[in-house]
């Protein structure tokens, strides 16, 4: 499966596939140019379209270039907690670190690390753990506070991603809710 190069591309298949009609048949131009150009899936090519064309919105080019250009970067959010008083003078602490990263060609990662710390008078033990993502994403045709994204991850498996503006209307916001975590722009 070829990605994109670009928001740029995304933009020129939509407004080809914008060309061939509205409603059901936009969305048709756009899987069968998933398919032939990208070569997609049937699976992957139906999410994909039904993400970018789903709200059938009078100009979806524009509004899936804004969503996509709010979004490209790097987000990151951290926490930490104490878990426990183990007694004897013991505690356990939690510390995580999660980031996305939205590319310009319309590829994401994912990456949580996590670190748990246990410490006593006789020692202290860490175990550090990872989990990590990668895949395509999409935009939505939909403005607002909220936005879903599509996430293909390999370029089949899909699943929808919740993004709270958090209220703000600039073009490139500093933080946004991404699936109920903070996370700021780094």
């Amino acid at each position: 499966m070829y990605i994109f190069t670009s928001v740029g591309a995304l933009c020129a298949l939509l407004e080809r596939s914008c060309s061939a009609g509205t409603g059901e048949t936009r969305r048709t131009a756009m899987i069968d140019g998933l398919k032939s150009r990208y070569e997609f899936g049937d699976r992957a090519a139906r999410l994909y379209a039904e993400t970018a064309l789903g709200s059938n919105s009078d100009d979806p080019v524009a509004i899936v270039r804004k969503n996509a250009e709010r979004l490209i970067g790097k987000w990151r959010a951290t926490g930490g907690s104490t878990l426990a008083n183990l007694g004897y003078g013991g505690n356990a602490l939690a510390s995580t670190v999660e980031e996305w990263f939205f590319a310009e060609d319309l590829t994401y990662s994912y990456r949580l690390e996590r670190q748990m710390s246990f410490m006593s008078p006789y020692g202290s033990i860490v175990r550090p753990s990872s989990t990590s993502e990668d895949g395509l994403w999409v935009p939505q045709d939909r403005t607002g506070p909220r936005i879903d994204i599509l996430l293909l991850r390999d370029g089949t498996d899909g699943r929808k991603v919740m993004v709270d503006w958090l209220g703000s209307d600039e073009d490139r916001p500093i933080q946004c809710g991404i699936d109920f975590t903070r996370f700021q722009r780094v």
